[in-house]
C-alpha cells in the first residue's frame, strides 16, 4: 500500500508536465503536415502560431483521464491482493494444497491480472503500462489532427480526406477516402446535384478518431487530390487483433515466470513462454506482420 501510494504521488507530479509536452508535439506535427500539404498547391504558410486553447484543451482531457485512475489503481492493488488470498487461502485449512501451492497460486492470479492494473467504469481489465499509452497516443493522435486543422482553416480551406489505415477497424472502415467539411458550409456535387458533404464533426461523434485510430485528414483539392478505392482490410484487421492476442499471452507467461517460487514453477513458465512466442512467430511469419519485440517486454507500454 505504502509503495502504491508513493508511486500515484510521484506520477501526479511528473504527469501534466510529460502530456503538455506530447500534446504540444503532436499539435505541431499536425500543422507541419498541412504546411506540406498546402505547399503542393502553392500556399506557403510560413510559421503559424500554436493554438494554444486546443492544446490546453486535450492537455486538460488527457490529464484528467489519467488522473481519474488514479483511486481505482490504489483499490485495485488492494483488492488484487485481498481476493486472490481469500479465495486460495482456504484450501490450506482443508487440506487441499500446501501453503507453498497456495502462495504459488496467489503469485500466478496476481501476475495474471497485473497488480498494477485496474477495471475500468466498464468493467474491462487494463494494465496501467497498456491505459497510460492509449490514453497518450489518443490524445496526441487527435492533437495532430486539429494541428492540421487549424493551418488548413487559416490557409482558408474547408476540406479534408480520411486517411486510408491498413488493417484498419470495422469503425472506422466506412470513412476511409471520405472527403469532410470542417466548417460544415461547403457543398459539392456528388452527381446528383448539390449536396453538402459530411464534416468532420458528425465523422468524429459516429467513431472516427476513436481511441488509438491511425486514421489521419488530409487537404482534398476537387479535381486534383486522387479518389481512394477498395481500401478496406478486414482480413488486416484480423491478423492484427491476433497478434495483440499472442503478445498478451508472452507477456502473460513472462509474468509467471517473475512470479514463481521455485525452479521448477520457472522453468514451466518460461517453456509456456518459449511456446506463445513461436505462434506469435509463426503468425507474423504467415501474414507478413512486423514483430514488435516490445510488446513482448512486461512493463513496457503497449
Amino acid at each position: 500500500r505504502a509503495e502504491a501510494e508513493a508511486r500515484l504521488a510521484q506520477l501526479q507530479a511528473d504527469l501534466e508536465p510529460a502530456v503538455r509536452q506530447l500534446i504540444g508535439d503532436a499539435h505541431a506535427a499536425g500543422a507541419v503536415q498541412a504546411d506540406t500539404d498546402l505547399a503542393h498547391i502553392g500556399i506557403r504558410t510560413g510559421f503559424g502560431h500554436t493554438n494554444t486553447a486546443v492544446v490546453d484543451t486535450y492537455v486538460r482531457q488527457a490529464v484528467t483521464n489519467l488522473e481519474g485512475t488514479h483511486l481505482r489503481i490504489f483499490r485495485s492493488v488492494m483488492d488484487a491482493y485481498r481476493d486472490a488470498v481469500v479465495e486460495d487461502v482456504g484450501q490450506i485449512a482443508t487440506g487441499t494444497a500446501t501453503r507453498r501451492q497456495v502462495s504459488q497460486r496467489v503469485l500466478d492470479r496476481l501476475a495474471d491480472q497485473g497488480i498494477t492494473g485496474f477495471v475500468d467504469r466498464a468493467g474491462r481489465n487494463w494494465q496501467l503500462d497498456t491505459y497510460a499509452e492509449m490514453t497518450a497516443r489518443t490524445a496526441a493522435g487527435r492533437a495532430q489532427v486539429q494541428g492540421a486543422l487549424d493551418r488548413y482553416q487559416a490557409a482558408g480551406k474547408d476540406l479534408v480526406i480520411v486517411s486510408d489505415a491498413p488493417q484498419e477497424c470495422p469503425v472506422c472502415r466506412e470513412f476511409e477516402g471520405k472527403v469532410l467539411s470542417i466548417s460544415g458550409r461547403t457543398t459539392g456535387d456528388a452527381g446528383n446535384g448539390m449536396t453538402v458533404y459530411g464534416t468532420v464533426a458528425s465523422a468524429t461523434a459516429a467513431g472516427l478518431f476513436h481511441a488509438s485510430c491511425r486514421h489521419r485528414l488530409g487537404l482534398y483539392v476537387p479535381g486534383l487530390t486522387r479518389p481512394m478505392h477498395g481500401t478496406a482490410d478486414p482480413e488486416g484487421d484480423a491478423n492484427r487483433q491476433q497478434q495483440r492476442y499472442l503478445e498478451r499471452g508472452v507477456r502473460r507467461w513472462k509474468r509467471r515466470e517473475l512470479a514463481a517460487l521455485d525452479d521448477q514453477a520457472a522453468a514451466a513458465a518460461r517453456a509456456r513462454t518459449r511456446q506463445w512466442q513461436g505462434r506469435l512467430r509463426d503468425h507474423v511469419d504467415t501474414h507478413d506482420l512486423k514483430r514488435l519485440r516490445y510488446r513482448e517486454v512486461v512493463g513496457s507500454a503497449h
